[in-house]
């Protein structure tokens, strides 16, 4: 079943950088991954951004842009529609835009919804952020989707 993954959180809470992490575990741990966009494959060290790459035979979509009001829907929409993603990983604030974004194509597009949010911690984020990159990659293999 097609899967999005939205990292909900409040501004600066570190959703962009678990995207990252997430990025980054999971060009490492599928080194035969097929790039899509960009290519070749790249994660910038900071800021938003998006990647797309085929593992195992699926298309999996990273949208780290998850601020209100910067067109989260669209982009969730091309990842869906025009690259036929069959997993997205998103930010989203906690309400709002982002969050009927995800509700829009997780409805009309027939994916299934996976919430969850980033590791909290008042010392070693970058830590917190790596290890929630690694739960991440063993939700979706635990789950059997790649």
């Amino acid at each position: 079943m097609k899967t999005i993954v939205a990292i909900s959180g409040a501004a600066s809470k570190g959703k962009s950088s678990t995207l990252r992490e997430f990025a980054n575990v999971l060009l490492t741990a599928y080194p035969s991954y097929k790039p899509l966009y960009p290519v070749p494959a790249s994660v910038p060290a900071n800021g938003d951004f998006r990647l797309i790459i085929e593992v195992n035979g699926k298309i999996i979509g990273i949208e780290s842009k998850g601020d209100p009001n910067t067109g989260l829907r669209g982009r969730l929409e091309d990842l869906a529609v025009n690259h036929h993603c069959d997993i997205i990983f998103c930010s989203t604030r906690t309400k709002g835009d982002t969050v009927d974004a995800v509700n829009s194509i997780s409805y009309h597009k027939y994916f299934q919804r996976i919430w969850t949010s980033t590791y909290q911690i008042a010392s070693s984020q970058n830590l917190a952020n790596q290890a929630k990159a690694r739960h991440l990659l063993d939700l979706l293999q635990s789950l059997g989707l790649i």
